[in-house]
């Protein structure tokens, strides 16, 4: 930490933000080689996404027993990793701590309820995970319209099943898993409408090794098991339309020029998963575009620290952050654990060759599902009234008139039309806006800029922080905001 007489004292060696995969096996690691770790997650559980409501549904016993056959064996799978974190007692793990600020000197905003404060910490890792990629199509803020991930946690935390008509669409891994868990949970799905093409698995061959077969086989057993319940599925889908009047009432799909209809009470969309950057953004880190990958990334160097982006800073010194798991770069779970313990190898100076191995192989096969199922649903841009913007219901017309105006800054367009001002502080819609920019420009989609808090943070909890560092108070200049001077 800065060796300044007046500097807050550390609060612990390592602090964790994520108690995903990566986060948790990067604790654990670290716990039991001797380090101070704090644990910060959003949830009321350690688990993340993919294990999401484990440890309560197998605290439940039989009664989750129907539950957890159907979620199948990929999620049982990770309650020895939670037990592991929960069995090390030197972790202090602090469930439902929203984290709005991340200085790269080791400083990170914490948020309870009506409580904030700061920590600090030797050094931060990042496992704050993906996101699902934004698809706005026209009908998407329809009641009645999820992404997979959304209906996947109301499967895991909430014991949750769809009733009515259920059709999926989009791309990827995680469309064939959630349909099979819908068929074991008895809901049919009406439609599996799929993105990707046989040209596109074809064309993968090639990034095909051997680490990635047996994800090629379990995918082909969830294809296999839907094929045989006579689950229908149109592929080579190019477009979607949610249609209702108050509600999702059926869902619209071109293959071409080829128009089908199907009626349904629940569409659930997935077009791939995306690294989530905005903690890392807002640390200071230099953002790059991924071209494949049609995402933002964070840049880091080879062991996960994270590299600042050229300019001012709040502080000064070293960069104590290194990133971990889905936040880093894509791969599923066993990839992110991979991750969780490399980064532990990092800090600890141990091991690293070992572990830098386990995970190059544990990524091995995202190249081939990249390759295999790529962005489907957001290929195109959205157009006319498709809302782009759902915080502030801003539509793609709006936002299209003002690039052609002559606002190409993408902060310049936030500051003419609230694009990205509401609560999800353009998480949503950030990478269509930017892309809209893009293709009229000829430049690479830039992200908005980004300043704490990254999250909601209230007045109250703001007036009465904790562990505030004095050094840090005053405001040193306000001239980099974009000049706004578009004739609209």
């Amino acid at each position: 930490m800065p060796p300044f007489p007046d500097a807050p004292k550390p609060d612990a060696d390592v602090i964790v933000i994520g108690a995903g995969p990566a986060g948790m096996a990067a604790s654990v690691d670290l716990a039991r080689a001797g380090r101070r770790v704090i644990v910060l997650d959003m949830q009321p559980g350690p688990g993340g996404q993919i294990y999401r409501g484990l440890e309560a549904n197998l605290a439940e016993g039989a009664a989750a027993g129907a539950l957890m056959t159907a979620l199948g064996p990929a999620y049982a799978a990770g309650a020895d990793l939670i037990r592991a974190f929960r069995g090390t007692e030197s972790i202090d793990f602090r469930p439902g701590h929203t984290v709005w600020e991340v200085r790269r000197d080791g400083t990170v905003g914490w948020l309870q309820g009506t409580k904030a404060g700061y920590l600090r910490a030797a050094h931060v890792v990042l496992a704050n995970g993906a996101m699902e990629r934004p698809v706005p199509f026209p009908g998407w803020t329809l009641p009645g319209v999820m992404t997979a991930g959304a209906v996947q946690t109301l499967l895991k935390a909430g014991q949750m099943k769809p009733l009515g008509r259920v059709a999926i669409a989009g791309t990827g891994p995680l469309v064939f898993l959630l349909a099979d868990q819908f068929r074991r949970l008895g809901v049919r799905p009406v439609m599996l409408a799929r993105t990707d093409r046989l040209r596109d698995q074809i064309g993968a061959l090639p990034r095909l090794r051997l680490p990635a077969v047996p994800s090629l086989a379990k995918g082909a057993g969830w294809l296999a098991r839907l094929r045989l319940a006579g689950i229908p599925m149109a592929r080579g889908v190019t477009g979607i339309e949610a249609v209702g009047a108050t509600k999702v009432e059926a869902l619209r799909l071109w293959r071409g020029r080829q128009l089908t209809e199907v009626a349904c009470d629940l569409l659930v969309v997935h077009d791939g998963v995306v690294p989530s950057i905005d903690l890392a953004q807002g640390a200071g880190a230099r953002i790059e575009w991924n071209q494949g990958l049609q995402a933002w990334q964070a840049a880091t160097e080879e062991d996960g620290v994270m590299v600042p982006a050229p300019g001012a800073s709040l502080v000064d010194g070293p960069c104590r952050i290194l990133m971990s798991g889905d936040a880093r770069q894509i791969g599923g779970a066993e990839a992110a654990m991979a991750h969780g313990r490399h980064v532990a190898a990092v800090l600890l100076a141990q091991g690293q060759s070992a572990s830098r191995t386990r995970l190059r192989k544990s990524l091995l096969p995202r190249r081939f599902l990249e390759a295999a199922f790529p962005p489907g649903l957001s290929a195109s841009l959205p157009t006319g009234n498709t809302t782009v913007c759902r915080c502030e219901e801003i539509d793609a017309a709006g936002l299209d008139g003002l690039i052609r105006a002559g606002a190409q800054d993408i902060d310049q367009i936030r500051g003419l039309s609230r694009c990205g001002m509401g609560p999800c502080q353009g998480r949503h819609c950030a990478v269509t806006l930017a892309r809209m920019i893009a293709a009229q420009t000829g430049r690479a989609p830039v992200p908005f800029r980004a300043r704490p808090p990254v999250r909601p943070l209230p007045l109250a909890a703001l007036a009465a922080l904790a562990g505030r560092d004095p050094r840090l108070t005053e405001i040193v200049s306000l001239d980099d905001k974009p000049v706004v001077g578009v004739d609209v």
